[in-house]
């Protein structure tokens, strides 16, 4: 069976627009959800396998699924996948974390005078000395993970997120037990006196746009936006610079943010090609590409 040729017929035969066909990807707009701004479904070509990366929608499945959700009718020929496949495909972009018990204030305190070679992992690329005090960085020598505070608009210590300092240590990242991630921002505590705010996926990612001089930024701590972000979103600004990670999750966050956020004067800075977040960029290159944002709404 030419898997291909049968996904664009099934496009074609439907009037579902495919957006960019690249590599093993086709990008078309979701017919799940009513959405005529941006291409937020990519199936695989090759595997079948399809998901929207629209948080409003989240659709996903395999070929099968797909031909039955869109036609009626069950796909008549012999076409199968395998289920451990599926589910790397589907999940490869949730960054992975578990939740710790023991991780707390009083597990990481830091003497930056004395135990600044703690935070060389984060120190060796690039962020300085005074960046990792503003955002109170500091290391769990129990769990051998730099540790990123997150505080509420009003300042309350609401949880802590544990990064692996080594390639070898999983999963990457740990979170105290009872730190609802999706009800805050991180950094909105700073950011927002402002009355715009550029919006990145992760705290790193923050820390590195904010020392290029931008205090105004903000954190999702994930690529998926829920709707109490929303809500902060658009209770602190008007003006929402998005600079999401160059990636399929990143232009999921990017139109899930467009789409829930009309009314605000919208922009979106780009990447620089090559590199795959904000904080593989240097400061010139944060800087020209929120310079050059480009104006959405």
């Amino acid at each position: 069976m030419n898997l291909e040729k049968e996904i664009k017929d099934l496009f074609l035969n439907h009037n579902i627009y495919i957006s960019s066909n690249t590599g093993e990807e086709i990008n078309v707009f979701c017919p799940f959800h009513k959405n005529s701004n941006s291409a937020a479904m990519y199936i695989n070509i090759k595997t079948g396998l399809w998901q929207c990366f629209n948080p409003s929608c989240a659709k996903k499945g395999n070929f099968r699924q797909l031909y039955y959700e869109i036609t009626g009718k069950s796909f008549g020929k012999n076409y199968s996948i395998d289920p451990y496949n599926l589910d790397k495909e589907l999940n490869q972009y949730k960054n992975e974390y578990v939740i710790d018990n023991s991780l707390n204030i009083d597990s990481i305190a830091i003497d930056y005078d004395k135990d600044a070679y703690l935070l060389d992992t984060l120190i060796e690329r690039g962020l300085s000395l005074d960046t990792l005090k503003y955002f109170e960085v500091g290391y769990s020598k129990e769990k051998n993970r730099v540790v990123i505070p997150v505080r509420s608009a009003s300042y309350e210590l609401v949880g802590f997120i544990g990064r692996a300092t080594l390639d070898s240590q999983q999963p990457r990242y740990l979170y105290n037990k009872g730190f609802r991630r999706a009800d805050y921002l991180f950094n909105l505590q700073n950011a927002k006196v402002h009355g715009d705010v550029i919006i990145v996926e992760g705290s790193i990612d923050a820390m590195f746009v904010h020392q290029a001089g931008f205090n105004n930024v903000v954190a999702s701590l994930g690529a998926a936006i829920p709707k109490s972000q929303i809500i902060l979103l658009k209770k602190y600004f008007d003006k929402i610079i998005i600079f999401s990670d160059n990636d399929m999750a990143g232009e999921a966050m990017r139109d899930g943010i467009i789409e829930q956020c009309l009314g605000k004067n919208i922009s979106v800075a780009e990447v620089s090609k090559g590199l795959k977040d904000p904080g593989e960029m240097n400061t010139e290159q944060i800087q020209n590409a929120i310079k050059f944002a480009k104006h959405i709404i």
